[in-house]
Formats: C-alpha cells, sequence, structure tokens
C-alpha cells in the first residue's frame, strides 16, 4: 500500500486487534468486524460472541498479512473493526 492510500485511509473510522476490537465491540460502536481466515478460531471467540449478540456482520480477509497491509500497517491484523 502506498503511503498516500494509508493516509487516506481515516484511522478515527476503523480499530485493528484483539483489544481494540473487543473494547469497540463493548461500547456498541462496531459497524463491522473484518477477520482474517488464516487465524485459530480459539483465539477470536471473545470477538466473535459479541459481534454475535451485538449483531454486528462479520466479513472475511483471505490472509493477516493482506488485512493489514489493506489497512496501512506494516504486519499483520487478527481482526479489524469499521467503526460506526
Amino acid at each position: 500500500m502506498s503511503n498516500e492510500k494509508a493516509l487516506s485511509l481515516n484511522q478515527d473510522n476503523y480499530v485493528i486487534g484483539l483489544k481494540q476490537t473487543t473494547k469497540a465491540l463493548k461500547k456498541h460502536d462496531v459497524r463491522k468486524v473484518i477477520i482474517a481466515q488464516d487465524v485459530n478460531i480459539h483465539i477470536l471467540s471473545k470477538v466473535l460472541n459479541l459481534a454475535f449478540e451485538t449483531g454486528v456482520p462479520i466479513d472475511y480477509s483471505p490472509t493477516r498479512q493482506k488485512l493489514g497491509s489493506h489497512y496501512g500497517i506494516e504486519v499483520n491484523a487478527t481482526v479489524v473493526a469499521l467503526l460506526k
């Protein structure tokens, strides 16, 4: 991802990672959760339960690397929450 594209993504519109996603779900601030498909499901059980309980749709990314890259970070991302 180019620096321009990374800068064009508004970081106020999403959070990256398990802890931040869990916090946002508890506050009911999430409109969609995106999960990397190459993650062990037991790692995401809390996020999945919260998303289900609050009716937040779940989408998938093929890999952690692609998910991180799409949101402008140079490391793998397990989960991203798109905020309201």
